[in-house]
């Protein structure tokens, strides 16, 4: 059967002292309430004997404040999500605070229901990258005061942005290509709808239409056989030229080339919106565009302390420049 935890109460009883003297020690406060050292002394030794532990939510009722953020990801296991996070969670810790990480899997009903359980808790505050749009997520953040800053995945023009602009940036990579393609296919994930990959579709597809660049938009599967066979007809059909819109659909993409034994940049060009360590790697080396995965998680961390001492502002957004790294693909 579990013990009973440790109170002041018990402490105070042990020593023979009142309640209110063992938590003005406890809390650094001894000397300022004139206790003599012995007693601050015996009181400490008697906690640890007790094997005391403070009560965490009693304290930040005491304090007004948690030292807690909550940080919830679209996906952990993504590489850029799991940069960020790390940068999130030293950049906070050397400011004081704990770091919980909630992953929602992309799944837009856990997030909600997530998010409605977060803010019901003592924290102080949220660095979200969200499934759902905003207007999804405005009736739960009506819901708390706790400040919010979206990184990656915007909120909207009210709210607290750190991340690109993924419509100029995917919009710039169409003019990359060392020529100008004849047929470029846009790929995308299949069943993927966020709002990042969207307004890159959007920056493409502009910028092909301005360009008069025929191209086509393709959804490929996550199934590496069905990925090869598409890859395959789009050869077949004329294309040139390859814009992957994420690192992973990159990674099918250029299996499906492999699988037809086609030569880049000699009959064959491809670019990848996100880079990967494992471009590198590759003969040639895969040119991508590098997001400033780092930058975006301090800025994100600097706004949302902002925020914390100032919750009348207007939101702002800020859009950081990404690099496009060439090695040879395009």
């Amino acid at each position: 059967m579990k013990e009973k935890r440790t109170s002041l109460d018990d402490i105070a009883k042990k020593v023979g002292v009142s309640k209110a003297t063992v938590s003005f020690v406890l809390n650094g406060k001894g000397d300022e309430f004139n206790i003599s050292k012995e007693k601050q002394a015996l009181i400490k030794e008697t906690a640890n004997e007790l094997s005391y532990v403070p009560n965490f939510f009693a304290k930040s009722l005491r304090q007004g404040s948690t030292k807690t953020i909550w940080v919830v990801l679209a996906d952990i296991s993504n590489a850029f999500y799991a940069e960020l996070c790390k940068t999130v969670q030293e950049q906070l810790y050397e400011k004081g605070y704990n770091v919980f990480i909630v992953n929602t899997s992309d799944n837009k009903e856990l997030e909600q229901t997530l998010m409605r359980e977060l803010i019901q808790r003592s924290i102080d505050g949220m660095i979200i990258s969200p499934s759902n749009k905003i207007d999804t997520l405005i009736p739960i953040l009506q819901e708390t005061h706790i400040p919010v800053v979206f990184a990656d995945r915007p909120g909207d023009e009210n709210a607290d942005f750190v991340g690109v602009d993924n419509y100029k940036e995917a919009g710039s990579l169409v003019h990359a290509f060392s020529k100008k393609p004849k047929k470029l296919a846009i790929l995308v994930q299949s069943n993927s709808h966020v709002v990042t990959l969207e307004e890159r579709i959007r920056g493409a597809k502009d910028e092909c239409e301005k360009s008069s660049i025929d191209f086509e938009l393709v959804s490929l599967s996550a199934d590496q056989e069905n990925a090869n066979s598409t890859i395959s007809a789009l050869l077949k059909n004329g294309v040139d030229s390859f814009l992957a819109l994420n690192n992973v659909v990159a990674l099918k993409t250029l299996g499906g080339l492999k699988s037809c034994n086609v030569q880049m940049p000699e009959n064959i060009r491809m670019i990848s919106f996100d880079d990967s360590e494992a471009f590198s790697f590759f003969e040639p080396g895969i040119s991508a565009l590098r997001q400033p995965i780092q930058e975006i998680g301090i800025n994100s961390v600097k706004r949302l302390l902002s925020r914390l001492s100032e919750t009348q502002t207007p939101g702002e957004h800020f859009m950081l420049p990404c690099e496009f790294i060439q090695r040879g693909s395009h």
